[in-house]
């Protein structure tokens, strides 16, 4: 918790580096779900089933291996769209608008009418809410690969370039720091 904080401090208050901004932005986005996925899976086989402490563990770490395993095949998918643009040393991210395809929504339908057989079936209510969370993980892996490719892209080109990337309202960011009492006080403390 402290470290996601200072983080959080240091990318709100501090940094202008927009990768480091953009990684925070994304690991709060996919992390969040398979947190309560592997919290409900420990406290559902350890409590509920009366499963031994490190079988707990295993299945408890799964959604987490999961999603890590998605994210490595979505870090290695190359987008065809280009989300980042860039002038002189600023980025920006724009995202066009995405439209449902209908698979996505027959998908997702079925995906929904499979979740609640399982949940009977184990006869504990929070197994839907793992279902739930861990399809969820997976979603949101999934439904960000562009932006995960792109970071990659943009990490690979500040690398060979030497040199960090900003925000394309950088002014903006300045102006509002600035103008915070919490701005100004982390502003002191980083020089």
């Amino acid at each position: 918790i402290i470290v996601m904080t200072l983080w959080c401090i240091n990318c709100a208050y501090r940094s202008e580096h927009f990768l480091s901004f953009a990684n925070l932005r994304m690991f709060f986005n996919m992390s969040v779900a398979p947190m309560f996925a592997s919290l409900l899976t420990l406290g559902v086989t350890y409590k509920k089933m009366k499963l031994g402490a490190a079988t707990s563990l295993m299945l408890g770490l799964a959604p987490v291996v999961l999603v890590l395993l998605t994210y490595a095949m979505a870090y290695y998918w190359r987008s065809k769209s280009d989300i980042l643009h860039f002038k002189g040393q600023r980025v920006e991210s724009i995202e066009p608008p995405r439209k449902v395809q209908w698979w996505q929504a027959g998908l997702a339908a079925g995906l929904s009418s499979v979740i609640y057989p399982l949940m009977k079936s184990h006869d504990v209510p929070a197994t839907g809410l793992i279902y739930f969370f861990a399809l969820m993980s997976v979603f949101m892996v999934f439904y960000n690969r562009e932006k995960i490719s792109a970071l990659r892209d943009l990490k690979v080109r500040e690398a060979k370039e030497n040199r960090q990337y900003t925000f394309m309202d950088i002014e903006t960011i300045q102006s509002m720091r600035a103008a915070s009492w919490l701005g100004r006080l982390f502003a002191v403390r980083a020089r």
